[in-house]
C-alpha cells in the first residue's frame, strides 16, 4: 500500500509541475513560485513572515521574491502606521490582472488535460479529489 501511495504523491507532483510548465503559462518575468506567492497575497495579505511560512521558504527569500514582484508591479509594501517593522505584502491592480490573466491560462490547460479523461474517470477523479480535499 504504501508503495502505492509513494507513486501518487509522485504523480501528484508531476503533474503540478507539468501544468506549472506548460508553454503558455511560461513567463520570462514570472515562476510559479512568484504565481503561488500572487494567489497568497491577493488571499491573505500576509506579511514578509506570514509570506515565508506559506510558501515554506525562509524570509530573505521571501524578501527577494517580493522585491523582484514589486519591481514588477505587481505587489507593494505596506507599512505599518504604529510599527514601522511590521510590512505588510499586498497586491497590485496590475497584479490581480497578471494572476487572474495565468489563472484563466492554467484553466484552459487543466481543461484541456482533463479532457483526456472518458465521462467516468472524471467522475472518479472528482468524487477521489473531494475525498482527499476534506479537511
Amino acid at each position: 500500500m504504501s508503495d502505492r501511495i509513494e507513486r501518487i504523491i509522485s504523480l501528484i507532483f508531476t503533474t503540478r509541475r507539468m501544468m506549472h510548465e506548460q508553454k503558455a503559462l511560461k513567463s520570462k518575468n514570472c515562476s510559479p513560485l512568484h504565481l503561488i506567492a500572487l494567489g497568497i497575497v491577493q488571499n491573505k495579505k500576509p506579511l514578509m513572515k506570514e509570506l515565508a511560512d506559506y510558501l515554506g521558504i525562509t524570509p530573505p527569500s521571501a524578501t527577494s521574491l517580493v522585491g523582484k514582484l514589486a519591481k514588477d508591479e505587481l505587489v507593494y509594501r505596506q507599512v505599518e502606521k504604529d510599527d514601522r517593522r511590521i510590512v505588510r505584502i499586498l497586491i497590485s491592480k496590475k497584479g490581480k490582472k497578471y494572476l487572474e490573466t495565468h489563472k484563466k491560462l492554467m484553466a484552459e490547460k487543466m481543461r484541456t488535460n482533463l479532457s483526456r479523461l472518458s465521462m467516468g474517470e472524471q467522475q472518479q477523479f472528482e468524487k477521489i479529489l473531494k475525498k482527499i480535499s476534506v479537511e
